[in-house]
C-alpha cells in the first residue's frame, strides 16, 4: 500500500477512485480482463483521470453575445445589394417578382435588366444602356 501512496503524490483521489472503477468495470483501453492492473498501469490511468478532471475544472470562455449594429442584418444586405448595382438607374422601385416577369414577357424592359429581390428595384447596367 505504501507504493501506491508514493506513486500517487498530486492526485487526487476522485481521480484514484475514478481509475478503480474504471478497471474494475474493464473500460480501460488494454488492460488485462484476467489479472489486477499493475502499479505503473493503476498509475497511467489515475493521472489521465486527473488530467480530465482538470480540464473540467478550467474556467469557460462566456458564450458569444451579439451586439447589434445600427442596421438590422436584413438592412446591411439590402445596402450591400445597392452598392453592388449603384451603376443601374431604378425603373421601378418595389417591384414583386411577378410584375417583373410581366414587363419582361411583355419586352417592356431594357436588355439586361435585372431584378434584385432585396431591393425589389428594376433597372439596367449603365455599361449595357451606353451599348445600346
Amino acid at each position: 500500500m505504501g507504493t501506491y501512496e508514493a506513486v500517487l503524490q498530486g492526485i487526487s483521489p476522485q481521480a484514484v477512485t475514478e481509475a478503480a472503477q474504471r478497471f474494475t468495470m474493464g473500460d480501460v483501453s488494454g488492460q488485462s480482463k484476467t489479472f489486477a492492473p499493475s502499479i505503473a498501469e493503476f498509475v497511467t490511468e489515475a493521472r489521465q483521470r486527473q488530467e480530465y478532471i482538470d480540464l473540467k475544472a478550467r474556467p469557460r470562455l462566456p458564450a458569444p453575445r451579439y451586439f447589434p449594429g445600427p442596421l438590422a442584418p436584413f438592412q446591411v444586405r439590402q445596402e450591400k445589394r445597392r452598392a453592388e448595382n449603384a451603376d443601374r438607374p431604378v425603373i421601378e422601385a418595389n417591384v414583386p417578382l411577378d410584375r417583373f416577369v410581366a414587363l419582361s414577357r411583355a419586352k417592356q424592359l431594357p436588355v439586361g435588366t435585372i431584378w434584385v429581390a432585396t431591393m425589389g428595384i428594376l433597372g439596367p447596367s449603365q455599361k449595357q444602356e451606353r451599348a445600346a
